[in-house]
């Protein structure tokens, strides 16, 4: 798939948020394929990014992912052969959407998401309490 590349749109509030161009992404599809929780998200990470280079900022503001991808969650970034940071690109478009007065497209995330947030939230703790206790983690 060949991607038509523009200069305008939000790409170049998000490349500024994360001091990296988008274009360095390779579209390998690593980042969505390493994803245990695509079934919730409408655009793939991989389909957020070529959304922006083609300047469809409407589609990406308006698409679930970008509520949940990026939360509590770096396994896409660990994977990205390039180290595109997805959580930090979700972030400023969560941001820009609120900005727009764009709120999330769904009522609820499904128990799946809410189980990760919760063992996320704990694993944070944890690692706050070991640290403080003097253990390494």
């Amino acid at each position: 798939m060949r991607l038509r590349i523009h200069e305008d749109g939000i790409r170049n509030e998000v490349e500024a948020g994360i001091q990296r161009t988008l274009t360095a992404c390779l579209q390998c599809s690593k980042c969505g394929g390493g994803c245990a929780h695509t079934e919730e998200f409408d655009l793939t990470p991989r389909q957020v990014i070529e959304s922006l280079l083609d300047c469809q900022d409407d589609q990406v503001l308006d698409s679930r992912t970008i509520w949940l991808c990026g939360q509590n969650c770096s396994g896409c970034q660990i994977i990205c052969p390039v180290g595109l940071p997805l959580n930090e690109i979700m972030a400023v478009l969560r941001v820009e959407a609120d900005k727009r007065g764009i709120e999330p497209k769904y009522q609820q995330p499904s128990l799946i998401y809410h189980k990760f947030n919760h063992c996320a939230k704990h694993r944070r703790e944890g690692e706050a309490s070991e640290s403080m206790d003097g253990r390494e983690a």
